[in-house]
């Protein structure tokens, strides 16, 4: 979010807890819903509330019948060896998997660029984040627990996970000052894509005790091309996507399901 003398001398309005009602009802949001939420607080300006705020209004939006979910991933938790952006010496590996602290979903941080709303909407009372060390999702609401529940360490975005039974119950993507390069949703189109498997590794808690753990993944593009399936994704849905301006951005919200399955053809097709 802008400090408050960054948006006096561009001469914005703050934006107040009303601004973000008419916004959510002019994208559709409505009560009963199930919602995947992406947001950048920079995208509106000064927002009074920050992120409190924006969290306490969605959820009085979509009411008791409705259930909000947050990617709450922490790949920093991730075994220092498959490490790429950047990777790390080798000879640090070892010191970095002995001080690594095990995946603890009520104390384990999300990683820092998923932003400061998810920071604080999964400490948030009775939200309850699913038990992948890397990949876990945050939900609160009437299907919270039956989203999160059961999160599998193979295959971890796919399959099983979170985001497969978001695309079956039918929820919408909610991008509020976001780019597809947040839509995590694309992560499970690209598990039918023929992608080669990989493995992976983190530490998580064992009976009380530190232990790591392998599982398989496939091996996900990180945002090399998300624009590019936005860009087409929003041609060819463009009559069922509702969009809106933001001071510093746009907000968006549209079918989970159609965006899956037309993210799985454009994978399949790009191969």
């Amino acid at each position: 979010m802008e400090n408050l003398e960054t948006m006096i001398q561009k001469g914005q309005k703050p934006y107040y807890r009303p601004d973000l009602e008419r916004l959510l009802n002019n994208l559709g949001v409505t009560a009963g819903d199930t919602l995947i939420l992406h947001t950048s607080l920079k995208s509106f300006g000064y927002l009074i509330g920050g992120a409190a705020m924006l969290i306490d209004t969605v959820l009085n939006c979509i009411g008791p019948e409705g259930t909000l979910v947050m990617p709450s991933q922490s790949v920093n938790n991730m075994n220092p060896k498959f490490w790429q952006y950047p990777p790390v010496p080798q000879d640090w590996h070892d010191d970095i998997r002995e001080t690594m602290l095990p995946y603890d979903p009520q104390r384990t941080p999300v990683d820092d660029a998923l932003g400061a709303v998810v920071a604080y909407f999964y400490r948030y009372p009775n939200v309850h984040r699913s038990a992948h060390p890397l990949y876990s999702f945050c939900a609160y609401g009437r299907d919270a627990e039956k989203i999160v529940e059961n999160h599998p360490l193979d295959y971890g975005l796919g399959t099983g996970s979170p985001l497969q039974k978001l695309y079956d119950a039918g929820a919408k993507i909610l991008m509020l000052g976001t780019t597809f390069e947040t839509n995590t949703s694309l992560h499970l189109a690209e598990y039918f894509a023929n992608r080669p498997d990989i493995e992976e590794s983190a530490p998580v808690l064992v009976d009380g005790k530190k232990q790591w753990v392998s599982f398989k993944n496939v091996d996900l593009d990180i945002f090399d091309d998300f624009l590019d399936v936005q860009k087409e994704f929003f041609q060819k849905y463009a009559d069922q996507i509702k969009q809106c301006s933001l001071p510093n951005g746009e907000a968006y919200c549209f079918s989970m399901r159609d965006c899956v399955d037309f993210a799985k053809a454009y994978y399949q097709v790009k191969g």
